[in-house]
């Protein structure tokens, strides 16, 4: 059986889906943000199979998204997740899955798109390991049309709304991923690049990052399944690469209300000494400005302890109850 959230004694699972109490009473659940509250915060709505929303405004927590299946990453310099996949260990698939979804993550990331042939076909075997080891929504993360394809005929939408990582403004990409957006009714990761590549630019970022979220609106995308990843550059391309995303996500909040920004916070280590430190910093910053979805490694037990902290801090959190539970189950212990 696929691995499920424990069970509370004193609480219920609870999927969010707005920033305000309105629209909690709307029940979009679509959004699988999970945690544990009290029964008496909740309302019982019987179209969602048995789970509960929030009846005040408790704030958004960050949208986990466990970026460890993924054929580039290396461990020990060694291409130990590719290695996995070409030769089909789906154990090791598993265990990979089932620790990031222990951890926290709301979705799992399934890429594999360092495969220069049988990326199709390795991404749907990654989609049906992963759903057979975890209850948990997948992010496909792909430029690939086919793989793609493949991979959301196998999915199960009974596992949550599906997430796509990504579309960019590129005439191609754009008229290639759109489709699937629709068809499946997905959630939409929306890189800020279009046919001119990637910039560093700020104001070009914010331009294409707009001129995005205009057409996929008006496709019919509804706003909140976009997120918006202004792009993350490594620190060690310049000294401002952080402050200037810190300026992107405040204004893409206050020109798009409801849009939500996400980010693969990591780049911005790419080439710098104790990773974690920069990975780490780079999130909270982040979260302060607005950032609402991360692409992060969930098994970093600190990491996941920060952004506990920081969504208490910056009114997420209402009455504490998701830090206080955290800690009553030990996810704070030996930090």
């Amino acid at each position: 059986m696929p691995a499920k959230r424990p069970a509370s004694t004193d609480g219920l699972t609870v999927r969010r889906s707005a920033k305000t109490a309105s629209d909690y009473h709307a029940a979009r659940l679509n959004q699988n943000h999970r945690e544990i509250i009290p029964k008496k915060h909740c309302t019982k709505v019987p179209e969602t199979n048995g789970y509960y929303i929030l009846d005040y405004n408790g704030g958004m927590k960050l949208l986990i998204i466990g970026e460890r299946i993924n054929t580039s990453r290396k461990i020990n310099g060694e291409p130990v997740i590719e290695a996995a996949v070409v030769n089909r260990d789906a154990d090791y698939i598993k265990n990979l899955a089932i620790s990031q979804f222990e951890a926290g993550a709301d979705y799992i990331d399934v890429n594999a798109g360092t495969l220069t042939s049988g990326e199709p076909e390795a991404l749907e075997w990654l989609t049906e390991v992963v759903m057979d080891a975890v209850d948990a929504p997948i992010s496909f993360d792909t430029p690939n049309a086919a793989a793609l394809d493949r991979a959301l005929k196998v999915y199960d939408l009974g596992k949550g709304q599906p997430m796509i990582n990504s579309i960019t403004a590129e005439t191609g990409r754009y008229a290639n991923m759109l489709p699937f957006v629709l068809q499946y009714k997905a959630k939409v990761i929306a890189l800020a690049m279009d046919d001119s590549g990637i910039q560093q630019d700020p104001a070009k970022r914010l331009s294409v990052a707009g001129k995005l979220i205009d057409d996929l609106t008006s496709a019919g995308v509804p706003l909140d399944d976009i997120y918006i990843d202004p792009l993350t550059f490594p620190i060690g391309t310049g000294d401002d690469v952080a402050l200037t995303m810190f300026d992107i996500i405040e204004k893409l909040q206050a020109q798009y209300s409801g849009v939500h920004i996400i980010a693969g916070l990591s780049n911005v280590s790419h080439g710098m000494p104790a990773r974690k430190l920069l990975n780490q910093a780079m999130t909270i910053l982040c979260m302060g400005r607005g950032l609402d979805a991360g692409i992060v490694d969930p098994n970093d037990r600190y990491l996941m302890a920060l952004i506990a902290a920081t969504e208490t801090l910056l009114g997420r959190d209402e009455y504490c109850m998701n830090y206080i539970t955290k800690s009553r189950e030990g996810a704070f212990e030996g930090l």
